[in-house]
């Protein structure tokens, strides 16, 4: 019998490997909140669109990424029935969306053939631990039912789609089957934080008032009083979340797409834009450098002015393109997505 412990990323794995727990263990290493994400049925296809994108972002090697996405599924697709997989994932947005990529992947499964598959109810982030607060979480880890499955690969159907339009009913079902919104609460839910992490990546979309996600309003919000350092705005920023999602180089593009565009909301000091280190470059002296609201960034945290309107978008939110012609905006007020497009 195999066991095979699947988690976020290397720093979860390597707390992992020092646990002592019995089995192997692969990293999901993919930031699936950024870029585009389409339906993954097609392997070989999803893989070249993400390497293409992660690479293009100065996070790899093309075809190093590539090998490292089929090497990972290859070891999914080697678990059988007897065998055991143990996803150790986190409440937040970033481990939520791995977590039902896996998930979709083993409905798609013939269930004959399918491993006995386990979460361990984390309440909590993984990389901090110490190696020996695992053997608690592995030895109370609960089996995932054929429900769990369905609402795995609902969420990542939604989530890959061309439009937002399916994850508020993906929402609704997980409200009526799922019963509390921690492991704690109740000693038998096996997804008690999916709902939060589709309703956070839903406040991804542009706000209806200024044009602004939620985190670049989080970042351009913390820039209101004044000028301070990246790496401060970086720490305000994550103190606005219920759970830590975004790594510090998403930060950082985030910061350059609201400084390099037409119209910029954030620049450096002395007037310059603000351009995300690239892989392997020495980041100190850009996170080091103060950064402040341009006067038209002023009037988009006020909402005087339309982000949108003025600087356009070419973003992908999962499977949805939003691009200036045609895009959804998140309203707050109603808690749902609404279309919009410009001609103009």
């Amino acid at each position: 019998m195999l066991t095979l412990h699947l988690t976020n990323g290397d720093a979860a794995a390597a707390m992992l490997a020092r646990s002592g727990l019995p089995g192997d263990i692969v990293s999901w290493r993919d930031a699936l909140h950024d870029g585009p994400v389409p339906p993954d049925d097609d392997a070989v296809a999803f893989h070249r669109e993400r390497a293409a994108f992660l690479a293009a972002r100065g996070w790899g090697d093309e075809p190093a990424i590539r090998d490292d996405f089929a090497q990972r599924d290859a070891r999914l697709d080697d678990v059988q029935g007897g065998d055991e997989v143990v996803l150790w994932f986190e409440p937040d947005l970033y481990d939520q969306l791995q977590l039902i990529q896996i998930l979709a992947r083993f409905r798609r499964r013939d269930r004959a053939h399918c491993p006995r598959i386990t979460i361990a109810p984390a309440d909590c982030y993984l990389g901090p631990m110490l190696p020996e607060k695992f053997l608690p979480l592995y030895q109370a880890r609960r089996t995932v039912q054929a429900c769990d499955l369905d609402h795995g690969a609902a969420a990542w159907a939604a989530f890959t789609a061309e439009t937002p339009d399916a994850v508020p009913a993906v929402m609704q079902a997980l409200d009526r089957d799922v019963t509390a919104r921690t492991y704690a609460a109740d000693d038998a839910v096996r997804l008690p934080h999916l709902t939060a992490a589709l309703r956070r990546q839903l406040e991804e979309y542009p706000d209806e008032d200024a044009g602004l996600s939620r985190s670049e309003r989080q970042l351009c919000e913390a820039l209101s009083p004044g000028p301070i350092t990246l790496a401060k705005l970086f720490a305000a920023h994550q103190r606005t979340e219920s759970w830590i999602w975004l790594g510090d180089a998403s930060f950082a593009w985030y910061a350059e797409r609201l400084s390099d565009c037409a119209h910029p909301i954030v620049v450096h000091t002395n007037g310059s834009r603000v351009i995300a280190p690239r892989r392997g470059a020495d980041g100190r002296d850009f996170w080091e450098r103060m950064v402040m609201l341009t006067p038209f960034g002023q009037d988009v945290v006020c909402a005087r002015a339309d982000a949108v309107q003025a600087n356009g978008i070419d973003r992908w939110i999962g499977g949805t393109r939003c691009t200036t012609a045609r895009h959804w905006r998140w309203d707050a007020r109603v808690q749902r997505t609404v279309p919009r497009a410009y001609t103009g």
